[in-house]
Formats: C-alpha cells, structure tokens, sequence
C-alpha cells in the first residue's frame, strides 16, 4: 500500500510536470499574430500552440461593401488544431478601409458579420487592429506626440471608432466571445477610458517607434526603455489594470542608413537576420555590409521585456509568429516561453 501511495504520488508529480510543460499559465498570456493566408494552408503539426495562449489571424477584412470573401472552411483545421492545445483563436481586423464601415448607418451591418464569422466557424472573438486614423490621425499625431511637419488637419482620429467598438463589444460578450486591441504607444485624448474598458486586453505596438516618418531619427525602434514608457503610459497615465495590458515585442527589424536622412531600407524579419548573420541573436543592432544598421530585438532584451511583462502587466504580443527562428536556442518564442515559466 505504502508503494502504490508513493507511485501514486510521483504519477501525479511528473503529469503535473508535463501539462505545465505544454501550456502557459493561464495567467501571462502569449499572444501571436498568424497570417491568415499562412494558416489555410499551415502544416498545423509545425504551429508552437504549446507555447501561445491566443493567436490573432491577421487579418480577416471585408472589401469596400463590407462582405468577407476569405475561405473560412480553410481557417477551420487551424482553429480546431488551436483548440485542442486549449489555445484561443481570434480574427483580427485592420486597415483603413474601415473607415466607411464603422459610420452609424453601416454600423451594425459590419457588426452582424463579424459576429456571424466568429459564430459560424468556432474563432474566439475579434481582434481590433485600428491604429493610425482610428485612435491617432492618419498619420500618426496625438496629442502626445509632436510631429511639427504634418498638418494639424491630419491629427483627428475616426469619431466613429469608439460607438463602434462599444456595439461591437456588446454583441461579442453577449455570446461570452473576446473582443481585444493593438493600439499604438500613444492614443488621441478622443479614445476615452469607457472605450478603452471595453476589451478584454490590450495589446499595446511597444514598436515602431523609429520608423519611415523619422529617417533624422535613427535608432532602435523598439527599446527596453520604450517598453518601460509605454508601459507606464497605459498603467498610470490612463490608468488601465495591469491584467488587460499586454506588451507587444516585434520579431522584426528596422534599418536606418548611415547618416541622418539617409533613406530606410524598410525592414528584416528576426529569422533572416540570425541566419545571415552569425551571433545576431545576442544583441539589438547589427551592422550591414552597405553601411546600414538594422535595429531589433535580440534573445537578452525580449527576455528582458518578458521579465517586465510579468512584474508589470498580463503578457506578451508578437508581431508576428512567422518572422521568428523556427527552432532552437534562436528562436526568440522560446526565450518568451521559457522566461515566462
């Protein structure tokens, strides 16, 4: 008896040891954005859902009359896939054609479909990707921010966006379906903390913050001092709980040229820059051939962010899954992972 007591206990021991070694604590979350075209055809035994809480389908959008033509029966395999790895599927809108749709008379025509899309074929909820014209004006002025160059008539977002996300809130969560956000690093004083409460979590775009609009301001557009700032901006300055914020980390780099107001090269996913150059992934900038400098975010800094995360806030967002080192000790998803647990 007092042998089978001790193998009892020791089953229990090591299962325990298993189920947290396949999913995350319910309590950090893993967010990562998927291409949508990627995952109708994705090889779903290759998909790390051991190591993500939610996936985000970027992106499921109407066309200008508001009807959605994408294959959802090919979404289906993903989603079950997801599902049974106990990780939640959202489609994720964006873009700026939104803009026509989300006025009050096309409103809740836009709302019935998303809401039948989630419904019809087992997603999660939706994903509000609005940024740029919607929280901000179309070129990125906030009353936060100071763009001297662009036209104040640009610095308006979308008033339609907040009565939006409020109906379109309301008719998610009374299926018991999520309604999220990325939203920039700074928002319009427009978005108010009534919309804002509406999410389930945010995920805040801690990027981007050295990019195409700047080139007389190189450097590294994604910084552990910018998480820092955005994470302070989110939790004190609007005062949102820490449990709906989750900070977002980019799996990619930017490139500026040599000297100020050289043009951009655009920019370089994570796995193609660890594998032309060897030893990228232990830093945050590397040094092109042609004299340019890619800036990202190396394995120390994303554990770093991920060490934040969790002292400060509910989780991590990547942009995007496909952009990391498939395997091993590169991958920057393993970093999160294994710093997150």
């Amino acid at each position: 008896m007092k042998f089978q007591s001790i193998f009892l206990l020791l089953s229990v021991f090591f299962i325990s040891l298993n189920t947290s070694a396949q999913n995350p604590s319910p309590d950090f979350k893993i967010v990562g954005y998927y291409p949508t075209n990627a995952a109708m055809k994705a090889d779903t035994s290759t998909v790390p859902f051991n190591k993500l809480t939610h996936i985000n389908l970027a992106f499921v959008n109407p066309d200008g009359s508001g009807n959605f033509n994408q294959d959802f029966e090919a979404l289906a395999p993903f989603i079950k896939a997801a599902h049974r790895k106990n990780v939640k599927v959202l489609y994720s809108i964006a873009g700026g054609g939104f803009h026509p749709l989300i006025k009050k008379d096309k409103r809740p025509e836009l709302i019935e479909e998303l809401l039948s899309k989630v419904l019809e074929y087992g997603a999660d909820g939706i994903d509000v990707d609005l940024e740029w014209g919607y929280t901000l004006g179309p070129l990125g002025m906030s009353t936060s921010l100071s763009f001297p160059s662009v036209d104040p008539s640009y610095s308006e977002p979308d008033p339609n966006y907040g009565p939006f996300i409020m109906e379109l809130a309301r008719a998610l969560k009374s299926h018991n379906k999520l309604i999220t956000a990325a939203l920039p690093s700074r928002l319009a004083k427009e978005v108010t903390r009534e919309v804002l409460s509406q999410f389930d979590f945010i995920n805040i775009m801690s990027y981007d913050n050295h990019d195409l609009r700047r080139p007389d301001r190189p450097g590294n557009h994604s910084s552990y001092v910018d998480a820092m700032n955005d994470l302070d901006y989110y939790r004190n300055t609007l005062n949102l709980p820490k449990e709906k914020l989750i900070l977002g980390v980019p799996f990619y780099g930017r490139g500026f040229g040599p000297g100020l107001n050289d043009p951009i090269i655009g920019y370089m996913n994570y796995n193609d820059i660890v594998s032309t150059y060897a030893g990228a992934e232990w830093v945050d900038h590397w040094h092109l051939p042609n004299g340019y400098i890619m800036y990202y975010n190396g394995i120390p800094t994303i554990k770093n962010k991920t060490e934040l995360a969790k002292k400060e806030v509910g989780g991590i967002m990547i942009w995007e899954l496909l952009y990391d080192a498939p395997h091993g000790k590169k991958s920057l998803l393993n970093a999160i992972y294994e710093t997150a647990h």
